[in-house]
């Protein structure tokens, strides 16, 4: 034991940490008990970097829902487009059973108890209950929900509107609250894991009010997106624009002829937009509108129909959940009783990839399929984080 214990110490610290860099999210968060050094190294912010630029390489599609008993039931789903695998099963990564925070269940009828989820940011998802301002921070990979501070006391921020964003230079996750249809100067920020964690006043020159969910904004290379009202008669809708690092608005005109109130799309690293993210039968051929110069604010119209021929499927109804990195669009049915269908679409080659997950809730519940369907919420592209607020 004691050649053991010699021996362990003197292994370089700079190959154990490209070691447990290497290792699943689970095993390297299991591995922080194993001595304090470990702890210390896989803590560390450079670390904890590295591993999440590792991940950034194998993406996976993240997929939860609602149980009865208020656990969200999560799967983590590789997407890799390059992989052949049969039609009727997609190869899980991970699955399991998380507890909602308490304030987030409702004991007498969870079905009217709301939350809503953003989009997945590097690693991270932001969850807010009931449009009220009690928001949490989960990371999927470590299977945590961290709670925030009260955004604003006021009863006018009564119903908010969250974003989260994620700064790529200085590698910094950052929270945007705004009032929520009510026309404001000014919006709260709150830097994750900063030395003093509370919200800020951030003020913009740009009277605007964001009437967006949510899940509707889009962090796009240090940049959130989102739609939004601009004062007039009638009502004028703008994109908006938040640079995390410089924490700036900016307003940009919507194409000519787009109209939708649905929320902007990341489109292989760039913003575009569309009349409806909802795709049902026979309807006709759209296009996305791509923008093509940030700064001059130029759009371009993509020469490829993003809607898949669903005559062929039984949902006559799937929501575009999002893209893959390889520039897949990804559909999935807004509910679902027992079985779902994820289709992943290539405009460029004109083809589909049909998945189909038969049973995925049978051994969570029985239920009624005119009483009970569940609700899906969809996270193309997502990555392991090892980040914690308070770590």
């Amino acid at each position: 034991m004691e050649k053991l214990s010699q021996s362990s110490s003197s292994f370089p610290v700079d190959l154990t940490r490209e070691i447990l860099s290497r290792l699943p999210d689970k095993s390297v968060a299991r591995f922080r008990c194993v001595s304090k050094l470990w702890s210390s190294i896989t803590t560390d912010p450079y670390f904890i970097k590295l591993f999440e630029t590792r991940s950034a390489t194998r993406p996976s599609l993240l997929l939860c829902f609602r149980k009865e008993d208020d656990d969200l039931c999560v799967y983590s789903i590789q997407q890799n487009p390059n992989e052949a695998y049969s039609s009727s099963s997609l190869p899980i990564i991970s699955r399991y059973h998380l507890k909602l925070p308490e304030h987030v269940q409702n004991p007498k009828d969870h079905r009217y108890c709301y939350f809503r989820f953003t989009e997945s940011v590097h690693g991270l998802i932001c969850l807010q209950a009931d449009q009220k301002p009690i928001v949490w921070i989960w990371n999927p990979s470590m299977r945590r929900f961290i709670p925030l501070p009260n955004p604003h006391n006021h009863k006018s921020w009564k119903k908010v509107t969250l974003f989260l964003g994620y700064d790529p230079i200085e590698g910094k996750h950052k929270v945007v609250c705004l009032r929520y249809k009510k026309v404001s100067y000014v919006c709260r920020v709150l830097t994750l894991g900063s030395a003093q964690e509370s919200w800020r006043t951030v003020r913009t020159h740009l009277k605007h009010r964001a009437y967006c969910l949510s899940s509707e904004g889009r962090c796009i290379n240090g940049v959130i997106y989102y739609n939004a009202g601009i004062s007039g008669y009638p009502l004028h809708s703008a994109l908006m624009s938040f640079d995390v690092r410089s924490e700036e608005f900016h307003m940009i005109e919507k194409p000519p002829g787009v109209v939708s109130e649905d929320g902007p799309i990341n489109y292989g690293g760039r913003l575009a937009c569309s009349d409806s993210c909802f795709v049902r039968r026979n309807n006709e051929s759209r296009r996305l509108w791509i923008l093509e110069h940030a700064e001059k604010r130029k759009w371009k119209r993509s020469t490829q129909d993003f809607l898949v021929p669903l005559q062929d499927y039984g949902n006559p109804e799937f929501k575009l959940a999002g893209f893959t990195h390889a520039g897949e669009f990804v559909y999935v049915p807004e509910k679902f009783h027992r079985s779902l269908c994820i289709l992943f679409y290539d405009p460029v080659r004109n083809s589909c990839r049909r998945f189909e997950f038969k049973g995925i809730a049978d051994e969570e519940s029985c239920l009624d399929y005119w009483y009970h369907q569940y609700e899906l919420h969809v996270f193309p592209n997502h990555i392991e984080s090892l980040f914690l607020c308070n770590s």
